[in-house]
């Protein structure tokens, strides 16, 4: 067998190479890391017996230069290209596509044939990435397909980049050059085998470590990775390493990180002066109940739509992130509230300031203490509040005094999903809060008023889809888009994402059909009903079978607003027949007296 190690440099790489049937002969690990985070994951795969390590682009280029086992590049493909060009079709926008010589021009060759509006940009080394992306903002490209490196930096910039993911063609042609190059190992295998058998020969939960507290090996199991880094970002772990280091004779600490109480001890290795041990004793993981996250790098998440209301959200964020006025959004769940509060916090001051965001459901008084705390350590940023309508009478008065000593370098965004100005009427929020919070104001629209960006949101989800889940499905056809633009979305956003995400899966080829849609359709109308009839005194089932149905038409036809075309597609029947029950003495009647 070849014990291989897959380094897939984004999420949805892996989950491809785990729906495909690889080769018998081979072994695979599978672990999502990029550049740096990659070269620290490949410090121990050589050590740990791996054959090969397979990759791909920059990730799998700097590999090569610190292992001495072949490193295998998953190459772009043309099948790649054709998907990504695929899923921006439909854009409206300017496109441009980032990229080294080997991309480019295969790129350039497919764009051309297809007759595809995409401007190619040749980088030569990943440095230039960042200065490419700020010349074409300038020049007002909004959408940028690249690598990884390129998409994290147009995120950074505030572009909407598209991932070029990799395909199973070429995954598997990665295995099949995996297998050429195996003979390559031979090498080095005894020197490997060795010293593989000394770090197994060590007690379980064992990290080594170098001078500068770099993870040298691990046989901790992958999950509990979250752990290792925790020790390593301790701010004391260095100091404990150097004692370790002059005093040649172990110690025993117990840290509290953010989500771990552990005991470790930390201790010399006899053999090289260069490595100490650290041995996990015990650890216990805490409850996680602060109201308080702290995010120290914002990611930008653009404003999808091109509506005007998306138009003039875009507007809006450029218009706060100039004042410093503390700002109050409303709207229902799920409307857009926090993306639009950290794109003004993004617009504002960047990726470099923190921002704090607090869950009135949950704040105490400690809570609000240490938030006092947090924001004496901060020199600029933004906290928001979220569910800023949920916070006890008790608390705001408190809350209030907070916001009054906040210094104005420190951007307030408060989030609700009630009118502040309902409870201020029914006295249960408190006015110098109100006024305090609401200096500037904006409500967000469900999305069954914004139905004509459904479209770009189900165009921006499925690429999300496929990025991070290896999902196959490309697009949707523009009359299922239609079919979508007559549901209620009640739960907004997020039941338009959960929808299209099981609709994503359901489907059979690349892309959502009508069919896909009407099954979706069908079962909605379903639930309603049982939730109609589920309700209190809604039908009475005295009388006969005729008269229960037309009280059920009855009350159908009111709730659609007495439009027939509705209420017969909600009853599951066609027009005819309900126009010839709508006609039936009895419930004209009915709805006369109404």
């Amino acid at each position: 067998m070849i014990k291989t190690m897959l380094i897939a440099p984004y999420s949805g790489m892996a989950e491809s190479v785990k729906q495909i049937k690889l080769p018998d002969d081979f072994h695979v690990d599978i672990e999502v890391a990029n550049l740096e985070d990659a070269l620290q994951l490949a410090d121990s795969v050589e050590d740990q017996g791996y054959d090969l390590i397979i990759s791909r682009g920059g990730t799998a280029a700097m590999i090569q230069e610190k292992v001495s086992i072949p490193v295998i590049h998953i190459d772009i493909s043309g099948y790649d290209m054709l998907r990504v060009f695929t899923l921006i079709q439909d854009t409206n926008h300017s496109v441009a596509l980032v990229g080294f010589e080997n991309i480019c021009r295969g790129a350039k060759t497919l764009s051309s044939i297809l007759e595809y509006e995409i401007e190619m940009f040749t980088i030569s080394h990943r440095n230039q990435v960042r200065s490419q992306l700020e010349e074409l903002k300038r020049l007002g490209y909004t959408i940028v397909i690249g690598d990884v490196v390129t998409v994290e930096e147009a995120q950074k910039l505030g572009i909407r980049g598209i991932l070029i993911t990799s395909g199973k063609e070429a995954i598997l042609d990665a295995f099949d050059e995996g297998r050429r190059q195996y003979q390559l190992l031979k090498r080095a295998h005894a020197r490997v085998s060795r010293y593989h058998q000394i770090l197994q020969s060590l007690p379980p939960n064992i990290i080594l470590v170098n001078k500068k507290c770099e993870i040298e090996f691990s046989n901790l199991s992958t999950e509990n990775d979250e752990i290792t880094n925790e020790i390593i970002e301790y701010k004391q772990i260095n100091q404990l390493v150097w004692k370790v280091l002059k005093e040649k004779k172990p110690y025993w600490e117990s840290i509290e990180t953010n989500k771990y109480n552990i005991d470790m001890q930390i201790f010399p290795i006899k053999q090289d002066d260069s490595l100490i041990g650290i041995y996990i004793q015990a650890l216990k993981r805490v409850e996680e109940l602060s109201p308080v996250k702290l995010i120290s790098r914002v990611v930008h998440t653009p404003i999808i739509g091109d509506s005007s209301y998306s138009e003039s959200v875009r507007e809006t964020i450029n218009q706060f992130a100039k004042v410093n006025e503390r700002i109050l959004i409303s709207g229902e769940q799920a409307t857009g509230k926090m993306t639009i509060a950290k794109s003004i916090h993004f617009t504002k001051f960047g990726q470099d300031n923190p921002m704090l965001v607090v869950d009135c459901s949950l704040i105490t008084q400690e809570g609000i203490q240490h938030l006092v705390e947090k924001v004496q350590m901060m020199d600029k940023g933004t906290i928001i509040f979220e569910k800023i309508d949920s916070l006890p009478l008790q608390k705001q008065e408190q809350l209030c005094n907070f916001v009054q000593n906040t210094p104005n370098t420190v951007q307030i965004i408060s989030l609700s999903e009630q009118y502040l100005e309902s409870l201020l009427h029914n006295q249960l929020f408190n006015s110098d809060l109100y006024q305090l919070v609401s200096m500037l104001t904006f409500y967000t629209k469900p999305l069954r008023e914004r139905k004509e960006d459904i479209a770009a949101f189900t165009s921006y989800f499925l690429s999300e889809f496929h990025t991070h889940s290896g999902n196959e499905t490309l697009g949707i056809r523009k009359s299922s888009i239609e079919m979508l633009k007559e549901f209620d979305w009640s739960g907004n956003l997020n039941e338009l994402k959960r929808r299209l995400k099981e609709l994503s899966i359901k489907a059979t080829g690349y892309y959502i059909n009508e069919d896909h849609v009407h099954e979706l359709s069908v079962r909605e109308d379903r639930q309603k009903m049982n939730e109609c009839m589920n309700q209190e005194n809604f039908i009475s089932i005295t009388g006969t079978l005729e008269e229960i149905e037309q009280q059920i038409i009855q009350k159908v036809y009111e709730e659609e607003n007495r439009n027939q075309t509705k209420t017969a597609k909600r009853l599951g029947i066609n027009r005819t027949t309900l126009w010839r029950k709508l006609n039936n003495t009895s419930v004209r009647e009915s709805i006369d007296k109404k």
